[in-house]
């Protein structure tokens, strides 16, 4: 069967020229390479368009890695649906909460947009058992991520840029701004860059399994390698961050007094926001 895409594609962007396209050629939004929903855990955002070329599928390899050395800025979406397949089918079922959030965080835990179908039924109206999962997926997203533990802590860096008061203190991973403020190391240091969490309650210290980092995005992708330590124990380590990385915490709840990100390898100066 033959396909137009450069024809649709044209009247597309005739039609609403801001349009974001997810395709595997000539996007704006990159398909990640496979239907699953993941991406793996290295993940750039950066890739050679001129590389890409639809219904090719030699390429799909090149897709799901990425490219750090890439000169487009095309971040990846995971596409996969709540069911099996792309259709509905009575004899079907949605996925398992466990599931879907096993999902989330290989997507949008790993510098991903997730676009998650949901087909209609034969009424043409979707299935309450797929809006109760829905329903379910938002309200333990919620609860994981109701309390933010950081905002409870003492903060220490390794260094900032300006001193202090210049603005780019290790305060700003505080606030509510995820894009414009963020932390910035010293110009110029060639020693590790790390921030450091203490509770401010020595008797109760720090419980939690879901670490989340986020940088200014808006400044490009950085961060190549970084690790996480608890109380000087090595309890997560990973490459990208992107937009956003989330890492759960192997044997579940850890607890304890410190926690320090070590930015290990970067493209510049990391910038945690």
């Amino acid at each position: 069967m033959s396909y137009y895409f450069s024809d649709w594609f044209s009247m597309v962007r005739e039609l609403q020229s801001s349009i974001n396209i997810f395709s595997d050629a000539d996007p704006v939004v990159r398909w990640v390479g496979d239907e699953q929903g993941f991406t793996r855990s290295t993940s750039w955002s950066t890739i050679n368009r001129s590389s890409l070329s639809i219904e090719n599928a030699s390429i799909e390899g090149y897709l799901n890695t990425d490219d750090p050395q890439g000169t487009d800025w095309l971040p990846p979406e995971c596409d996969v649906s709540i069911r099996n397949g792309w259709f509905w089918h009575k004899s079907e079922s949605p996925k398992k909460l466990s599931k879907l959030l096993e999902i989330y965080y290989n997507s949008v835990g790993r510098n991903c947009v997730l676009l998650l179908n949901v087909p209609h039924n034969s009424t043409r109206l979707i299935s309450e058992v797929d809006v109760k999962r829905l329903g379910d997926l938002r309200g333990a997203i919620d609860t994981i991520f109701s309390s933010n533990l950081a905002e409870r802590c003492f903060i220490k860096v390794s260094s900032q840029r300006g001193g202090k008061g210049g603005g780019f203190g290790p305060e700003n991973v505080l606030d509510s701004d995820h894009l414009w403020t963020y932390w910035a190391p010293k110009d110029g240091e060639k020693e590790e860059h790390w921030i450091e969490f203490r509770g401010r309650d020595k008797d109760k210290g720090l419980r939690f399994n879901v670490i989340r980092i986020q940088v200014a995005i808006e400044l490009g992708q950085r961060i190549k390698r970084h690790e996480i330590y608890v109380d000087g124990k090595r309890v997560a380590n990973g490459t990208t961050v992107g937009y956003k990385r989330l890492h759960r915490i192997e044997g579940g709840v850890v607890y304890g007094q410190i926690v320090r990100i070590r930015i290990k390898d970067s493209k510049g100066l990391p910038l945690i926001s």
